[in-house]
């Protein structure tokens, strides 16, 4: 019988639970994603058990879950693995990778969790393979998912739904979308990712490198500048 951890989100101080084995889980009130080994977590026995216990935490507060923290404590201790496996452990070899650092989150995911999904803790394992920082991996996962490129089937498991096609890149290479950047730039009143530029523009079958040289001639006119690296805004 598989059991189940009750936790608090860092972010919103509101209850949730994974399965025993999780090392992370998307919060389903604020959309943070938690980190369940640092969480303090009460054990229960089943699904049902820890449901119940979540609805009961977030309607009285946490004065009880912290006894239930306690009663558990022992029973969380022999649960923890002794010792840490490693990506390098069970890597078999090394594949070509793109250059670019969105690139190859898109191949990872692709690779990971196109077919079935794969968990958040999958996802954090391999990004080593794929040269990219989980934190960075984490910060882009919401923004995939508003833009509806993945899905989160569970909170703690992701789905790639939407996969541009090399037929679609090649259909859409030389797009210019320049006047289409100033108006989304417009209607947003204020800076934009040029990650969520890309994928907006994926939607509708353009290339990544048609965005880019479109940006490049907007910056060489002088109608947007960045802010910062990775953001443009309007002059």
């Amino acid at each position: 019988m598989k059991r189940f951890y009750v936790f608090m989100c860092s972010k919103c101080h509101r209850f949730t639970l994974a399965p025993v084995g999780q090392k992370r889980r998307r919060c389903s009130y604020c959309g943070h994603f938690i980190s369940i080994k640092k969480a303090r977590k009460a054990l229960y026995d089943t699904h049902q058990q820890a449901s119940a216990a979540v609805r009961e935490y977030n309607a009285q507060g946490d004065e009880e879950f912290h006894k239930a923290v306690e009663r558990s404590r022992k029973k969380v201790l022999k649960l923890v693995p002794e010792e840490r496996i490693e990506v390098s452990d069970i890597a078999d070899e090394e594949q070509s990778l793109p250059t670019g650092k969105n690139a190859r989150l898109m191949t990872l995911l692709e690779n990971e969790a196109g077919k079935e999904g794969c968990s958040l803790d999958h996802i954090e394992e391999v990004c080593p393979e794929y040269q990219l920082d989980w934190k960075w991996v984490e910060s882009q996962l919401n923004k995939l998912a508003n833009a509806g490129v993945l899905i989160f089937p569970r909170p703690w498991k992701i789905k790639l739904v939407k996969v541009e096609n090399e037929e679609d890149r090649d259909e859409s290479r030389k797009t210019d979308v320049s006047k289409d950047i100033i108006e989304l730039l417009h209607q947003k009143g204020g800076p934009l990712e040029v990650v969520e530029l890309i994928y907006h523009f994926q939607q509708a079958k353009i290339s990544e490198s048609s965005v880019e040289e479109s940006l490049d001639k907007l910056m060489r006119t002088g109608e947007i500048f960045e802010p910062k690296p990775g953001i443009v805004q309007l002059i």
